[in-house]
């Protein structure tokens, strides 16, 4: 795996570089503490994965990931901020981050989302998932992915985690991570909240 630290401090692009490189999976880590120097890389490598601070030196990780998406859709980007609120989880979401991770998570919880995100699908950082159940987010059914629909529907349909998994060919653990990806989006704090939501939204 190939990926790019982009963040205008030296302090977090050297550490997360010393933590990154302790992965087996990760092949090369590239340090980016401007703009420029993030679309220079970019631009001379194959890249897997961009590791974006949202509030990137006097530039908007957000809208930089909106380019990065329009110019390049099979790039994946996760959000690197130290930044929690509800406002700015919401606007990371739609500007089109795979994933959203706060500075001080520990090495497992940035493993995992550098791995379930190279496979497609999304992460949020456990503390960012609870100021959600806390506030709660009104989420549009559009925010939903092709997955997470396929995935909701075999839900209300009542199929396990397990019969989900071998359904769709995938780990159960992937199922858990969507199923709580689900619950957050939909702004609901248990199964059966979920399955009425999704009833509601016209997923079943």
């Amino acid at each position: 795996m190939h990926i790019i630290i982009a963040d205008d401090h030296t302090i977090v692009l050297d550490g997360l570089e010393l933590l990154l490189s302790t992965f087996d999976f990760v092949q090369q880590v590239q340090k980016a503490t401007t703009e420029a120097d993030l679309m220079q890389l970019l631009n001379k490598n194959d890249t897997d994965i961009v590791l974006l601070d949202i509030a990137f030196g006097k530039a908007d990780g957000r809208e930089i990931c909106k380019q990065l998406k329009k110019a390049q859709p099979g790039l994946k980007l996760i959000a690197l901020t130290s930044h929690g609120d509800m406002a700015t989880v919401k606007s990371s979401i739609q500007a089109g981050f795979d994933g959203y991770l706060l500075k001080s998570e520990d090495r497992s919880t940035v493993m995992q989302a550098l791995q379930l995100v190279a496979e497609g699908e999304q992460f949020f950082s456990p503390q960012v998932k609870d100021v959600f159940f806390q506030q709660g987010v009104a989420t549009q059914k559009a925010a939903l992915t092709r997955r997470e629909e396929e995935i909701l529907g075999l839900i209300v349909d009542e199929k396990t985690t397990k019969e989900i998994a071998e359904h769709l060919f995938i780990s159960e653990k992937t199922v858990e991570n969507h199923r709580s990806n689900l619950m957050l989006k939909l702004d609901v704090k248990n199964m059966a909240g979920l399955v009425k939501k999704a009833i509601t939204l016209g997923y079943a």
